[in-house]
């Protein structure tokens, strides 16, 4: 605009000088007896217009779009490593107990809110998209679209962000060690919503990605582990965070830890290495209860040993 504003003003300029002194001959009177002829006035020349023009306006160039960041630094330095020690959001430990299917349902779905509720306020916290997952208590079997699962275990799908809790293993356990059961679901939903939080930060998706591209088996099972031993760190962090107003002391306590040091490869049927030995299970699980921060759960720039 500056340009043309410029441009403009000096072609009014040029215009208000141009003939605006008209020479004009002044009549001179000369003795004679007759009288000569009154001259007429010459009139001044019509100034011819100049046209105004004004300059096109430049063409603003489209903004680059901003690079995107690569599946490593998803991974590796993801913004949910800066939002410092979890909130906790004071929930205590749902009363209800896996004695029948109602139940075992309840008890996860006063979980849920409380989970959410941290981890909404860390996603807030780093700029990061919160959305709320989707809770399936399921007995016997069920199908997902990430495949039918014979409720062994709980598990999270990625393509429809929903956490599977199976009823049949937690009334079982029930019925052999009350303490221990309570604990183990504790810590198996945690875990799970873990999973979620890789999601919701980009973290899961990714590194499936960096899986696709692995030829080697070897290094596609260390990405798993890496990936599930992630998960067992965050949910271990939010537990930690919460561990006042659970409460996680006492005879619950040392049923979690006993739960956490007891879960590995080792002990899968069959013995296939995608979730850690119970040693590095234990180690980012203890890691993520004291520390309560998902900048301790970073499994993917650590050293290959602790994640074996």
């Amino acid at each position: 605009m500056l340009a043309v504003l410029v441009v403009g003003t000096g072609v009014t300029y040029a215009l208000r000088n141009a003939g605006d002194d008209p020479q004009v001959p002044v009549a001179v009177e000369t003795p004679s007896e007759t009288p000569s002829e009154t001259p007429s006035e010459t009139p001044s020349p019509t100034p011819t217009p100049v046209p105004t023009t004004t300059a096109p306006k430049p063409t603003p160039k489209p903004k680059p779009k901003p690079r995107q960041p690569t599946a490593y630094e998803l991974v590796a330095k993801n913004k949910l490593y800066s939002v410092g020690a979890l909130q906790p959001t004071k929930c205590v430990e749902p009363n209800n107990r896996p004695i029948n299917f109602p139940q075992t349902k309840a008890y996860y779905q006063k979980l849920l809110p409380c989970m959410n509720r941290t981890w909404w306020l860390a996603m807030k916290k780093a700029g990061l998209p919160f959305r709320a997952p989707a809770l399936i208590v399921y007995a016997n079997q069920v199908k997902t679209p990430c495949g039918i699962e014979r409720g062994t275990r709980g598990f999270y799908c990625g393509a429809n962000e929903a956490i599977y809790m199976p009823f049949n293993v937690d009334y079982k356990n029930y019925k052999i060690n009350p303490m221990y059961t309570r604990a183990w679901m504790l810590n198996t939903f945690a875990h799970e919503y873990g999973h979620h939080v890789q999601q919701l930060s980009g973290i899961f998706g990714a590194s499936f990605a960096r899986s696709a591209t692995m030829a080697d088996p070897n290094l596609r099972l260390l990405e798993s582990r890496r990936r599930e031993l992630q998960a067992s760190c965050l949910g271990s962090a939010y537990l930690g965070a919460n561990a006042a107003y659970i409460p996680m002391r006492g005879e619950l306590l040392n049923s979690w830890k006993f739960a956490v040091a007891n879960a590995g490869d080792e002990f899968s049927k069959p013995k296939v290495r995608d979730h850690g030995a119970k040693a590095n299970h234990n180690l980012w699980s203890t890691r993520g209860f004291n520390y309560k921060n998902p900048i301790f759960c970073n499994t993917f720039s650590t050293r290959p040993q602790w994640t074996s």
